[in-house]
């Protein structure tokens, strides 16, 4: 059965977040006889798993994966068609504070790959991914979402911008994950001079050959000393711990803005302390998008509109395989009595007693009756 368990910028904050992912980025890789298949779906909004999980076995697997503490932060999915529809509404950018963000297909394309590389996906995952990452783009594509969307990294170009027409900036970008390069080809249209920090040689030279961008390698340990080089630092990096505290940072000195959209949090939290510069973290530019999303209303209906009937489409595609399951299931189970029942002499005529339930078997999914009373009636004739 289908279970999705969610934490979400809508339920909980960012550190709920973090937290819940370190539990389940471990507890993932470990093998479950309980759960069939997975997928872990991590982006700056959102924390998601979702499941296929032995029948009636929702309760263990919650029990095991969310921690009691956390209960009230969580949303719990066991219906196909719900978990469907948000994943739909997720992949397309319809779910997020910037309604039509365009980086969120790409991150749920990527989570559901890498569980696919791993051989965490079956039949169910891969219809579930792939589908709703196909209908995700076909409503992108109508209700033309790109046009005037407003995503995180959108925001901090407009906003470094502002501050840009007042007096040069010099801003340093750290991090050239999705979020970092999405962020860098904003600045680069708006035509803000900005550094991009990575902590490989071979990734400098990439993007300093294929993309034009003035590149700088740096080391953790050093990384005080480098940002005080610069008016503005963004980090976008991912991090498991934070990598500037407020030691690092002097009064006087630069940088005087400080961006912090890594996952988890690059910069420690103590640095809000610091009244001499400015901070902003990921939820600050969510609030300024949750206040534009009442511009896209008709667009976020129509969303949700085309994620309901294709969700009932794929439960409807569920029931189908299902069906088929328990159909094989029965047919195995016939033929083994019939040659329990005749002996070894059954034994070489296998292939034709297969063919034999070919019929009924057809018949019981092309209609709505059970395999159980036509194949019953097809032995009796």
């Amino acid at each position: 059965m289908f279970l999705s368990i969610l934490f979400t910028h809508k339920k909980s904050p960012v550190k709920i977040r973090e937290n819940i992912f370190k539990i389940w980025d471990k507890k993932i890789n470990l093998k479950n006889p309980l759960i069939k298949e997975k997928v872990l779906v991590a982006t700056c909004y959102r924390v998601e798993l979702y499941l296929i999980v032995e029948q009636n076995k929702k309760n263990v697997v919650i029990k095991e994966f969310l921690p009691e503490s956390y209960l009230r932060y969580a949303q719990i999915l066991s219906s196909p068609v719900l978990s469907f529809e948000h994943l739909v509404l997720v992949a397309s950018g319809a779910d997020s504070p910037a309604i039509g963000e365009p980086e969120v297909q790409g991150q749920v394309k990527k989570a559901y790959l890498e569980a696919k590389k791993k051989g965490w996906v079956g039949k169910y995952m891969t219809r579930a991914f792939e589908k709703a990452l196909s209908v995700a783009k076909n409503i992108r594509e109508e209700a033309e979402f790109q046009k005037g969307s407003y995503s995180i990294p959108r925001l901090v170009s407009i906003y470094l911008k502002e501050l840009n027409e007042k007096k040069e900036l010099k801003v340093l970008l750290i991090g050239t994950g999705e979020m970092g390069i999405a962020i860098s080809r904003y600045l680069f249209q708006e035509r803000i001079p900005f550094t991009i920090a990575t902590k490989t040689k071979e990734r400098a030279e990439f993007l300093k050959k294929h993309a034009n961008l003035e590149t700088i390698i740096y080391k953790e340990k050093f990384l005080s000393s480098l940002i005080k080089n610069f008016k503005a630092v963004v980090f976008a990096t991912q991090c498991k711990k934070p990598l500037i505290y407020p030691k690092d940072l002097k009064k006087g000195e630069d940088p005087k803005i400080i961006i912090d959209l890594g996952f988890p949090e690059n910069v420690s939290r103590d640095v809000k302390k610091c009244n001499w510069l400015i901070y902003h973290g990921i939820d600050d530019f969510k609030r300024v998008i949750e206040e534009r999303i009442k511009e896209r209303e008709e667009i976020l209906y129509y969303a949700i509109f085309k994620a309901k009937n294709e969700a009932i489409k794929f439960e409807q595609w569920i029931k189908k395989e299902e069906k088929i399951k328990r159909i094989l299931e029965f047919t195995d189970k016939k033929i083994n009595e019939i040659l329990n029942k005749n002996g070894e002499d059954f034994q070489n005529s296998i292939d034709k007693i297969k063919r034999f339930f070919l019929y009924p078997t057809l018949k019981s999914i092309r209609s709505g009756k059970s395999i159980e009373e036509i194949i019953e009636k097809w032995l009796e004739e």
